[in-house]
């Protein structure tokens, strides 16, 4: 059983708790540290861990499987489900409303396209460039 990202509740968030621990294992699982197959952990364990109700973790893990994120064994606990295919479509999926909602934003505080992307290479420039020169 592979670890669950670092999940961070915050209780004073808009955002219900159930969300936030969906958007974490969903992120784990687009960004490949949860992979094909990898046992999560428990509905008893993660609502221990967490320290939420086990319902609140019976509701993540089901609505991950409706979203074809994870499937359940009867007696075993939840896999995940994805699919190296579905994985790409998803994570275009995930940039497509990461872009459109800080674009959004962006736009809101009376940024031009021009000073976004200048703000964007900036950024990847000092935090993220990829070693080897890419």
């Amino acid at each position: 059983m592979n670890p669950l990202p670092n999940i961070i509740i915050n209780p004073k968030s808009a955002v219900p708790v159930y969300e936030q621990i969906k958007s974490s294992i969903r992120f784990a699982i687009l960004s490949g540290k949860l992979k094909k197959d990898d046992k999560l952990m428990s509905l008893r364990d993660l609502s221990l861990k967490l320290k939420i109700n086990p319902n609140t973790t019976l509701k993540v893990y089901y609505q991950l499987e409706v979203e074809g994120y994870v499937y359940s064994r009867p007696g075993s606990g939840y896999y995940v489900k994805t699919s190296s295919k579905g994985i790409l479509n998803k994570r275009q999926i995930a940039i497509e409303k990461l872009t459109e909602d800080y674009l959004s934003k962006a736009v809101q505080l009376g940024n031009s396209l021009d000073d976004i992307i200048k703000v964007i290479k900036q950024t990847h420039e000092e935090k993220f460039k990829l070693k080897g020169g890419e």
